[in-house]
């Protein structure tokens, strides 16, 4: 059996393209559905609805997902009619930001 633990380990090397910052960090993941048969379903959304890089995204979540042992097939949903919100970011993503020196208004 895959564990959904396996899985954000393993999108934990997965960057959002233009911040250079984890999917996880980002909380761009909504949710991991992991069937009996292991196939491996994503849930995702994005913080920019026009990002010219999301069909490069899915196929980067899709890499490592498709290596852990047991998995079977992985595909990646973008919820689309979820949106992104800057109050998604967790404290220490926000430094994160700034340590590049990328500013998200309101990052406060």
């Amino acid at each position: 059996m895959v564990a959904e633990s396996a899985v954000r380990a393993a999108l934990d090397g997965v960057m959002d393209p233009h911040m250079n910052i984890s999917i996880n960090a980002m909380q761009m993941v909504r949710s991991i559905d992991i069937s009996p048969a292991a196939d491996v379903a994503i849930g995702i959304v994005f913080p920019c609805i026009s990002c010219p890089a999301w069909t490069m995204t899915q196929n980067d979540i899709k890499e490592p997902v498709a290596t852990l042992p047991g998995v079977r097939d992985v595909k990646v949903q973008v919820q689309w009619d979820e949106p992104w919100r800057k109050s998604d970011l967790s404290p220490a993503t926000r430094q994160h930001i700034r340590s590049f020196g990328y500013q998200i208004f309101p990052m406060d």
